[in-house]
């Protein structure tokens, strides 16, 4: 459950045009940040049925130009990122985007956890306005370090 800044609507709450079971009650006039919105199982005819939002709990989303992977999940269902199958397609999805310097992100509620190809980083509340999560080469161990700036 996502925020919607055009509708008021803080992440982890339902939106207020849903219409559970149905779909958006606004669909026609609903906001552009809707509109654009990148949903992966929407938009990939490959993406497996069994992870369709509304079973898996977890909704995938291309972001910043696919610079980034953001992985929603339910908030009354927090550990659904953690079901096996999802968890090894965050990890496929960790290695193609640590190769071209993207990200992948899971986010629950306000918190969020960097899912790297050797690592979890879990990062706190970040899901705050003029809060980015930045990605840097560390060449001590060679390794991505994660950081909230």
């Amino acid at each position: 459950m996502l925020r919607v800044e055009e509708l008021n609507k803080p992440a982890g709450t339902w939106c207020p045009s849903c219409r559970k079971g149905v779909g958006c009650g606004i669909y026609e006039t609903r906001p552009g940040e809707c509109r654009t919105f990148g949903c992966l199982w929407l938009a990939d005819e490959q993406f497996p049925a069994e992870l369709k939002p509304e079973r898996s709990k977890v909704v995938f989303a291309v972001e910043f130009g696919g610079g980034r992977v953001g992985a929603y999940v339910d908030a009354d269902q927090p550990a659904a990122w953690r079901r096996p199958d999802i968890f090894a397609l965050l990890k496929r999805m960790a290695a193609a985007q640590a190769a071209r310097r993207g990200q992948v992100i899971v986010f629950i509620r306000d918190r969020a956890i960097a899912i790297l190809p050797d690592r979890e980083v879990d990062l706190g509340a970040v899901n705050v306005p003029g809060k980015s999560i930045v990605y840097r080469d560390d060449p001590r161990t060679g390794r991505i370090d994660v950081q909230v700036v």
